[in-house]
């Protein structure tokens, strides 16, 4: 799958989220990919999965 974005929904991450602790992601609401890029996907066992 190609994404040429990602939006951030700071109100779907929990407070104790290691992703709000970061001080360069703060204040970002979306990225633009220009170029193609990896994506490192986490499954923690359960029906969810994480982008990392």
């Amino acid at each position: 799958m190609i994404r040429k974005q990602a939006i951030v929904y700071w109100d779907r991450i929990d407070n104790d989220s290691y992703i709000k602790r970061i001080e360069d992601f703060k204040g970002i609401k979306k990225l633009d990919f220009n170029k193609p890029i990896t994506f490192l996907v986490e499954e923690n066992g359960s029906e969810e999965c994480n982008d990392l």
